[in-house]
């Protein structure tokens, strides 16, 4: 499904330019930072084919920057109600240190970075506590930022401030003119050019500020292109007008720029990518586990046989229902039925036999990725299923499920 947007090699063979292009979007798509060094070939690529490459990110609300050492591609903005919630402490250490590369010299090392980080933290009344899971979270962000190319690892590694020490030995190159493009675009201005709504202070606020595009076919098409499926019980009224009207159409002229297919039924839509094109090396912020059992593991297995129950044995609707045509049931129907497929499948991994609500705990967090299901809190939690993962079914299983790897179900 889309959020799934084709592989990383393949514009390099193309024979005509539109399989260049839908190569190029699609990998722009999934990786909206091309810089200098990195991604020189890429970057050419995009030069060469500009025009197209700004068409087709423009039918799904994308803007694109086109330097001779950087390609940013600007992707909507999504509904405030569809973000996800709580926390995101990668994301804060990212914009902490942020604010203080301006300040710092072209040369610097790591830990001059970090020190600056934390005092910026300090300033603005963070709690400072250098446990691991702060550690992890700056690192994290560290990271974004070198994979953006704003710091370049000139000597060691950022990941090496894991080992403990305050100060590693490891020496980072600032590309200062490359931070303005974390900015969003179309921040509403006072008449001192300063942010209308402090982000800080009202978050909820800053984000409906962002612009959206006026036109609801090419809201619609982004949704496409960033989500593993768009559901019409999401969509407001111009929406749901134009995905009634002008989708079968439209949509599926935008999944040809793309190189991919358009499905689409009553409850909602997606963009699939073709068999010829689907690999292992498959780019995206979502895959689903494949239809077949061979080489899916205790997380994958026991997610399909979830949705099977959900679908067969589920509560249809209900006025706690994202839409028409969900499945629902109670959470802890769903870990008695975990409990009851353990005892049958002896070759699931052994903690998750054991606990079936921990199971149930990494299936949630794996359907959720893909807006697959959606849980009601309430006295008890209520799982919801999108019609949408009607698509996959369990195979017959022919031989023994080996254990998830460290990331199973995760893939991108």
């Amino acid at each position: 499904m889309s959020g799934v947007l084709g592989g990383r090699a393949g514009w390099r063979s193309c024979e005509d330019e539109q399989e260049a292009v839908a190569s190029l979007v699609r990998q722009l798509k999934a990786q909206t930072w091309l810089v200098g060094g990195r991604d020189d070939e890429l970057i050419e690529a995009v030069h060469r084919h500009a025009a197209a490459v700004r068409s087709a990110l423009a039918a799904v609300g994308c803007a694109v920057t086109v330097e001779p050492d950087l390609v940013r591609v600007h992707t909507p903005v999504e509904p405030v109600g569809l973000m996800p919630e709580g926390a995101a402490p990668e994301g804060v250490w990212l914009w902490l240190t942020v604010a203080v590369l301006e300040s710092l010299p072209p040369r610097v090392r790591l830990g001059q970075v970090v020190g600056a980080a934390r005092s910026a933290a300090a300033e603005v009344d963070i709690l400072v506590t250098q446990s691991q899971p702060e550690l992890r979270a700056l690192v994290t962000g560290l990271r974004m930022l070198c994979e953006r190319g704003i710091l370049i690892e000139l000597d060691g590694r950022v990941d090496d401030l894991m080992e403990g020490e305050q100060d590693p030995p490891v020496l980072l190159r600032i590309q200062p003119a490359r931070l303005l493009h974390l900015l969003p675009r179309s921040v509403p201005l006072d008449d001192e050019g300063q942010w209308v709504c402090d982000p800080g202070q009202d978050p909820q606020g800053w984000l409906h500020s962002l612009h959206r595009d006026s036109d609801p076919g090419v809201r619609v098409c982004g949704m496409l292109a960033d989500r593993a499926v768009v559901h019409v019980c999401d969509l407001d009224d111009a929406e749901r007008q134009w995905f009634s009207t002008h989708l079968a159409r439209e949509g599926s002229r935008v999944a040809e720029l793309f190189g991919l297919h358009l499905e689409h039924r009553l409850e909602g839509a997606s963009l699939v990518v073709p068999e010829e094109i689907g690999d292992d090396r498959v780019l995206g912020s979502f895959r689903f586990p494949h239809h077949q059992q061979r080489g899916a593991g205790t997380l994958r297995h026991a997610a399909l046989l979830v949705i099977d129950y959900l679908t067969s044995e589920g509560e249809r609707g209900g006025p706690t229902a994202p839409g028409e045509g969900w499945c629902g049931a109670a959470a802890s129907c769903v870990v008695r039925q975990l409990a009851e497929l353990a005892v049958r499948h002896t070759r699931w991994r052994g903690e998750y036999r054991r606990r079936p609500e921990q199971l149930a705990a990494q299936i949630r967090a794996l359907l959720e990725r893909a807006d697959l299901l959606r849980v009601t809190p309430g006295y008890e939690d209520w799982w919801w299923l999108s019609p949408a993962a009607a698509r996959w079914t369990v195979v017959p299983q022919d031989g023994p499920v080996p254990d998830p790897a460290h990331n199973a179900g995760t893939e991108t």
